[in-house]
């Protein structure tokens, strides 16, 4: 009896491992099952990134458009102003509606030209030295000029151009005058928009130091070329070719045509 009981043990010591290991799987095992719901996860997600950046994708190939799109609107606003700078060269000047040379138009009025209307506010009329938030005399000449909008050019895309003097940038904390015009123009932009001019209409643009009106060779020049610049401009098909010229030929620069 003593030997059988001896021999039970002995069997029960050498079988219980056996069950014991065949009852689940092992370490291995969950460590492979863990790796393939890592797996199966990480490939989910890597499929919705890729979806989310076809969205981007798209968004990106939008954008790309609306920029080719303007570029080609400013690029036939230039086209007018150059060919109207040519055929006005020996005409008289006029106020509200009429002809005018660019080198003669006064700040602060609407002139008129073949196409388009503009005026021309110097930017300490609406800005702080070195500063691209506007002045109370600023916010009062721009809801003048949205008032003018509404009424006589609510038909009209109106185009917006910001531009500096060359002094460079010191203490006003912009990286360029670059920035500085886009900034200025940026906010009398959105204080049209504000002022109920639709935001579909409107066109903004910076030229910065590079197109002055007059030469930079003393402060009172300086001031000058210191501006912000609002074209009225007649839609294309409401305009004869003959004072349009055409927006696939480059010109000459906007800015130079406002600006000599």
């Amino acid at each position: 009896m003593k030997t059988n009981g001896l021999v039970s043990v002995l069997l029960g010591i050498i079988i219980a491992p056996a069950f014991l290991t065949g009852c689940g799987p092992d370490a291995k095992d969950k460590r492979i099952t863990e790796l393939q719901k890592e797996n199966d996860q990480l490939k989910a997600d890597l499929n919705d990134r890729d979806s989310q950046m076809g969205q981007l994708t798209g968004r990106d190939e939008d954008a790309q458009r609306s920029v080719r799109d303007l570029n080609r609107e400013i690029a036939d606003l230039r086209d007018r102003l150059a060919k109207a700078q040519s055929e006005l060269a020996s005409k008289p000047a006029t106020t509200g509606g009429g002809n005018t040379q660019m080198a003669d138009v006064p700040d602060g009025k609407w002139i008129g030209m073949p196409g388009f209307d503009m005026i021309r506010i110097n930017s300490e009329v609406l800005f702080d030295s070195g500063k691209a938030t506007l002045r109370p005399t600023g916010k009062t000449t721009l809801d003048k000029i949205a008032s003018d909008i509404r009424a006589r050019y609510s038909d009209r895309d109106i185009y917006i151009f910001g531009y500096t003097d060359d002094e460079p940038i010191k203490k006003s904390g912009w990286k360029d005058n670059w920035q500085l015009g886009a900034e200025r123009a940026l906010t009398t932009t959105r204080h049209l928009i504000q002022a109920g001019i639709p935001p579909q209409k409107v066109i903004q643009a910076n030229c910065g130091e590079y197109h002055p009106r007059v030469p930079n060779s003393n402060l009172a020049n300086k001031k000058q070329n210191r501006r912000v610049e609002f074209f009225a401009v007649e839609k294309r098909n409401a305009i004869g070719t003959d004072n349009l010229g055409s927006a696939g030929n480059s010109g000459a620069a906007l800015a130079k045509s406002s600006g000599n």
